[in-house]
Parts: structure tokens; C-alpha cells; sequence
């Protein structure tokens, strides 16, 4: 395509969606991003989906919440407020900046950044949650925190360190490979999900395993045929049900 092509275009969002730069660890800036329904909110506000690796997934599951709410009688999605917390390119290569931001302890290589879990959050506590909430009518008893991968690792670990700061969590394709989580978290408000093509790492099989010693203690999800890459979109409507609240049976 050639520039003056390109020149005809105009760049485009979703009507509602909003950002907003975030200060945080390290003096680095993140990207807060917010899609609110539109329309009144229900009683008690909007339920939040908080995405992390928001710059990847915020778009995609703002658009699905969207999208699928319309029949929540068909889909069993609610309406609901989605935010993403992204890193920015120019703060420093993502993988760094993830491995740093996410994990709580260093992992199989040691020149990895790491342990910067905490860090993170507490941002999340201090300043991402209540600038949510001054945003939009959130209801804090309906928040779900969402992460993929190392993010899903953040999720399981944030889950132990701080129970009661999420009503709702979801981890998809954790990599336990960095580290395994101890075997007390468990928690039904969980759902862990992976892809039935994730060989690498033996990365599905042991993610099932893990939940397996845990019954009654997490929803278990897979997304048949779907790669590490391809299981959060993949599992995007069973993302926005758990976040909706509803009942799930896991699928092998």
C-alpha cells in the first residue's frame, strides 16, 4: 500500500475506550486503558475485568464484553467495565519488562530482570484500582483480575500474597516453568486455563496436573487445539463468564 493510500486513512478506536499514562516501578510509564458500557449502570456499578499485558488483550476483550453482552441471556456475559495495564516499547524491550514486573523471585536464568512483583502490586492497589474507580461506577465486590503467561503467574502469586484484593481471577497458561506456586492456593473464584497444544515445557500437562491436586479449588479450562499464543483468545468467552460470575464445569 503506498502512502498516498494510506494518507486517505485516519486512525480509529472504539468509541468509549479511554488511556491514560500510569507512573510506575522504576520510574517506567505504563498505560492504564478503560472501556465502560454505555447506558446506566446496574445496582452496585459495573463489574471490572483488569487485564494485564493490556497493550495485547485490552482490545480484544473490551471488544468480546461488548459484543457478547448484548444477549448475556445467550452468552451468560454481563455487562462490563474492561481495563488493561500495558507496558510501553519505548520504556525498555516488553520481555524485560514482563519478566521484571511479574515475577516475585528469579527464574531458570538468572540475567532474566526479575522480582519485581510486588512493585507491581502495589501499584495496582495505590494507584490503578481507585483511578478505575474514579473513572466509572466499579463494584468491588465483582472485580476480576485476568494474566497470560508470566502475567498468569503474577495472578496465581498475587492470589496468595493478597486474597481479598480481587473477587474473581484468571490465569491462562501460567508459566509455572519459572517458578511452581505453592499447592495452597486454591480458591473456587479462580479459573486456570491453557491450550491443548502447548507442548512446550510440558506447559498444558502441567498446568492440569497442578490444578488436579487442587480439586474443588479452581475452575480448569482448555482451549482444544489452541497454542500458548492463541489460548486467551481462545478462552475469551469463558474469560468474560467467569468475570460475569457465572458457573462454569471445566473442560478437558
Amino acid at each position: 500500500m503506498t502512502d498516498d493510500v494510506l494518507s486517505a486513512w485516519t486512525p480509529w478506536t472504539a468509541p468509549g475506550w479511554r488511556v491514560r499514562p500510569l507512573s510506575g516501578p522504576d520510574g517506567r510509564t505504563l498505560d492504564l486503558m478503560l472501556a465502560v458500557p454505555g447506558g446506566a449502570p446496574p445496582p452496585g456499578a459495573w463489574p471490572l475485568l483488569l487485564a494485564l499485558d493490556g497493550g495485547r488483550f485490552f482490545p480484544a476483550l473490551a471488544g468480546a464484553a461488548a459484543a457478547l453482552s448484548h444477549r448475556t441471556d445467550k452468552t451468560g456475559v454481563v455487562p462490563m467495565a474492561v481495563a488493561g495495564l500495558g507496558h510501553r516499547p519505548d520504556q525498555g524491550a516488553l520481555a524485560d519488562q514482563r519478566a521484571r514486573d511479574f515475577t516475585g523471585r528469579p527464574g531458570p536464568d538468572a540475567a532474566v530482570p526479575s522480582g519485581g512483583a510486588q512493585a507491581l502490586r502495589d501499584l495496582i492497589v495505590e494507584e490503578a484500582l481507585p483511578m478505575l474507580g474514579r473513572a466509572a461506577p466499579i463494584d468491588p465486590a465483582r472485580t476480576t483480575l485476568f494474566g497470560h503467561s508470566l502475567g498468569g503467574l503474577f495472578v496465581l502469586e498475587t492470589l496468595r500474597a493478597n486474597p481479598a484484593l480481587f473477587a474473581r481471577w484468571v490465569a491462562v497458561s501460567p508459566s509455572l516453568w519459572w517458578t511452581t506456586p505453592p499447592a495452597d492456593i486454591a480458591s473456587p473464584s479462580l479459573m486456570v486455563g491453557c491450550g491443548g497444544a502447548e507442548t512446550a515445557r510440558d506447559m498444558c500437562a502441567r498446568i492440569a496436573a497442578w490444578v488436579a491436586e487442587k480439586p474443588g479449588g479452581a475452575v480448569f479450562t482448555q482451549a482444544p487445539g489452541a497454542d500458548h499464543g492463541s489460548a486467551p483468545f481462545a478462552l475469551i468467552p469463558d474469560i468474560l463468564r467467569h468475570a460475569s460470575g457465572v458457573a462454569q464445569a471445566g473442560s478437558a
